[in-house]
């Protein structure tokens, strides 16, 4: 496969607003459904165990925080590849099923879950004494979840995809790194989140050495933000964001300027990047990149 091998981000773009699409078709019978009612309360006796409903509850907890994140975040979550960027290296399908990995994906809210558990039973252990009927609180039977699942490795027979996350001290993702070798190629990206994941920075090297890096900038009220893109090569895109639908979805990323326009065969600005004033909470208003 060719090293320069890219594929432009309106085919990107549209991947992902389909799976912001698929999401929203999903999201209601989480919400509303059966699914959501065994899951909030205890369900032991309709399900006729308590594992089973430990079991259900966890997945609608994991499937409904995935979705959850969808919504508001799917978007950027695929910035911290490099999907924004003007170029992507194009992996086969196997490959590309590794990019994305995200908490989620790793399990890591599951681990959280079970944490809290476990933290509150080693501060209430002195609850734990049998009652009238001989049971003993439910919280009692956590169990240490040991270390937090920070990283995954996929491997296929062209390759592999390494994901490393970093976590704060109250355990949010502050960095995500990926590594994928295809090939005897490697593509490398590292994203870091700050000011509650609505700063998020992502630099990507390709296979011929080129970088892209991308900055988007969220409005933690509404949604909207913008988002830029620059590339070792003089590419650039500057791109900006309403706010968020009546249905909660974001809105769509509109390109505003930039060296080739995604949406046609042509056009572009043949001018030097520009400094464009961003909303960052860290910078104050009308900081520049």
């Amino acid at each position: 496969m060719p090293d320069k091998l890219r594929i432009d981000y309106n085919i990107l773009n549209d991947a992902k607003r389909d799976l912001h699409e698929l999401a929203g078709n999903i999201k209601p019978m989480l919400d509303e459904g059966l699914f959501n009612t065994l899951a909030s309360q205890d369900s032991s006796a309709i399900l006729g165990s308590a594992d089973v409903d430990a079991a259900v509850t966890g997945l609608h907890g994991n499937a409904r925080n995935t979705l959850g994140r969808a919504h508001d975040g799917l978007i950027e979550l695929g910035n911290s590849f490099g999907s924004v960027g003007e170029a992507f290296l194009q992996f086969d399908s196997e490959i590309a099923q590794g990019m994305g990995i995200t908490g989620s994906n790793l399990g890591l809210q599951n681990y959280l879950n079970d944490k809290q558990q476990w933290d509150y039973y080693q501060a209430h252990k002195d609850e734990c004494v049998p009652g009238p009927d001989g049971s003993m609180p439910d919280f009692c039977s956590a169990k240490d979840p040991g270390p937090p699942p920070l990283d995954q490795v996929i491997k296929t027979d062209r390759g592999e995809v390494h994901t490393h996350l970093t976590l704060d001290e109250n355990d949010k993702v502050i960095r995500e790194e990926s590594t994928v070798t295809y090939d005897g190629k490697t593509y490398h990206s590292v994203t870091d989140y700050s000011n509650a994941g609505n700063t998020i920075v992502t630099n990507t090297t390709y296979p011929d050495g080129s970088t892209v890096k991308n900055e988007t900038y969220l409005n933690p009220d509404n949604g909207s933000g913008t988002m830029y893109t620059r590339g070792s090569d003089g590419s650039w895109s500057n791109y900006h964001r309403g706010p968020k639908n009546p249905d909660g979805s974001p809105a769509e990323w509109i390109w505003d300027s930039g060296s080739k326009n995604p949406n046609d065969d042509g056009g572009g600005d043949d001018r030097p990047p520009r400094d464009v004033p961003h909303n960052d909470p860290a910078d104050g208003v009308g900081a520049k990149i």
